[in-house]
């Protein structure tokens, strides 16, 4: 199995200059894959993060990520949601799905269309099984662990086998605090 891949979610209120400072010093150390932005710095960091290598996701409407050449949206786990989402992006976009611990719709949003399901990992497991391990057994469409991960949460989480992980919050306090978060997550995964 690979090591899942960075998944970096930038708060609301963040600087434009201080989201791509912190994207930059993540991607020197570790393996990010996706950034998901608030649509009030879509505009000014798509094209920085994009040069990284790192897809570019939208919170909020089609519309911004179109306006920002992001490479996608992210959007609440219902079928409206999704349906309406691909319609406005198409095919050429990613649409992610955010369901927090719902297998009802994570379900939903996988049969209308979604590139990858969000979870949040703490959420309540049914009899015991956790949600990330659940959809990776079950499905083929990628998971995101979107609750943030400390490296003590990993022992736990790694077994069941999220394609990416979103690392703490405390990273977007500067570019440092980026580097060694992602920097002490990534040597936990190798």
């Amino acid at each position: 199995m690979s090591s899942p891949r960075f998944f970096l979610a930038a708060p609301e209120g963040l600087a434009a200059a201080q989201v791509i400072a912190c994207v930059t010093a993540a991607c020197e150390a570790g393996d990010v894959a996706s950034l998901l932005v608030p649509a009030s710095v879509a505009k000014d960091v798509t094209a920085a993060a994009q040069e990284l290598g790192v897809a570019v996701m939208v919170s909020g409407e089609a519309r911004d990520a179109a306006r920002a050449g992001a490479d996608g949206i992210q959007v609440e786990a219902n079928t409206d949601d999704v349906v309406a989402a691909r319609e406005q992006v198409g095919k050429d976009r990613f649409i992610g799905a955010h369901a927090g611990g719902s297998r009802h719709f994570a379900m939903e949003a996988a049969e209308a269309g979604a590139d990858y399901i969000a979870f949040d990992q703490k959420a309540a497991s049914i009899g015991g099984e956790p949600i990330i391990r659940w959809w990776s057994d079950m499905m083929e469409i990628p998971c995101v662990a979107f609750t943030p991960v400390e490296p003590e949460d990993l022992d736990i989480l790694l077994p069941q086998k999220p394609d990416f992980i979103r690392p703490s919050e405390a990273m977007w306090q500067g570019p440092e605090e980026a580097r060694r978060i992602v920097s002490t997550l990534s040597q936990r995964l190798g």
